[in-house]
């Protein structure tokens, strides 16, 4: 009967664990954003504060996007942005004095990587990855004058998945990668030949008593 019930929950428990595992990883690996994922985010906040800037009862507004060859990817999604926060946009103005107009200027969009890592002595190597975007925008009439920006975004990647995060179709998500420490590659041959030799010992030290 002990038998019986010890089975019934043992299984069971063991393959709780197996797919909390299973679900574990799917996550953390969903959580790795792409480069151009991350400079949507960025943009996002960026209409989340032109929004905030823009007067409550106009919904309608007059949007200037001068974003070059390089940028203009992120017009579209902009555009969504300030759609979201219940603005109407017209790309050509429409006369009216009295709707807002919004000039965006977005100047610079960049990927750096730094401080790469090794995860323990034979594990994945890490670089920190910083995204940014900067510019400025103007809000006519409005007594802010010109605003300028910078939103950024930093976390760590693995080495191994830089190139499934970038996007060969557009280059600013591509950034230099630093090379391997130096003592890191050296020292791993030696130290993995080490750990081979003591193991070759004890195990000889074993069966010879």
């Amino acid at each position: 009967m002990y038998g019986y019930f010890r089975n019934t929950i043992h299984l069971p428990f063991i393959e709780s664990l197996i797919i909390i595992f299973i679900l574990s990883s799917m996550l953390a690996l969903s959580q790795t954003k792409t480069n151009l994922e991350v400079f949507y985010s960025l943009t996002d906040s960026l209409t989340d504060e032109i929004a905030s800037h823009l007067p409550d009862k106009d919904n309608k507004m007059f949007l200037t996007l001068n974003l070059g060859e390089s940028y203009a990817i992120f017009s579209n999604n902009i555009k969504s942005g300030l759609k979201k926060h219940g603005k109407e946009i017209f790309d050509v103005s429409p006369g009216s004095q009295s709707l807002p107009e919004v000039n965006v200027n977005l100047t610079d969009a960049k990927v750096n990587y730094s401080d790469i890592e090794r995860s323990g002595w034979f594990g994945d190597y890490y670089v920190t990855r910083t995204i940014f975007i900067k510019g400025d925008y103007l809000i006519s009439p409005s007594n802010d004058g010109l605003n300028n920006f910078y939103f950024a975004s930093v976390d760590s990647v693995k080495v191994d998945e830089i190139e499934t995060l970038e996007s060969n179709s557009f280059p600013f998500t591509k950034g230099e990668i630093p090379s391997e420490p130096f003592f890191s590659s050296l020292w791993e041959p030696v130290i993995a030949v080490g750990v081979a030799a003591v193991t070759v010992i004890l195990f000889f030290s074993v069966r010879s008593k």
